[in-house]
């Protein structure tokens, strides 16, 4: 026979993760009403408006360690303060100890994925370049 605590737990756990579905059900036909009304009183003034040429803009989560704009600056900074070039770890361990955090395993990887995003858009802009790989990672330094 089962264990009861195993049980118990788990049926804890199905209660909380319906009730989770049901939340978000619940918000989901609240926006959509939203979105009906927006739709209809656009097409109130402006009947011809084809509302399918409306593009959907991405629901991005913000960044817990950085205010807006700080990540982009820092690695700037980071790299500006270079001798050499410098992989997105480098960069991650850098931000870690400038902001003070506790290092952990976790938090360089979180903090890695941050700043490698911030170097693929620095690039697209011309302030960035990869430089000669280190292993199996990329380098990156200013233009």
């Amino acid at each position: 026979m089962a264990e009861s605590h195993v049980i118990s737990g788990l049926v804890a756990k199905r209660s909380e993760l319906a009730g989770l579905v049901q939340h978000y059900q619940a918000e989901i036909s609240r926006i959509t009403g939203d979105l009906h009304h927006i739709d209809a009183t656009i097409k109130l003034f402006a009947p011809e408006f084809d509302l399918r040429t409306v593009r959907t803009k991405e629901h991005r989560e913000r960044n817990q360690y950085f205010k807006p704009g700080e990540c982009p600056r820092m690695t700037l900074d980071i790299l500006r303060e270079s001798d050499d070039t410098l992989t997105s770890r480098q960069i991650a361990a850098d931000m870690l100890r400038r902001k003070g955090l506790e290092p952990s395993a976790e938090r360089l990887d979180q903090l890695q994925k941050s700043a490698l995003n911030v170097l693929k858009r620095l690039e697209d802009k011309g302030l960035v370049t990869q430089g000669n790989p280190k292993g199996i990672s990329h380098t990156w330094k200013i233009v």
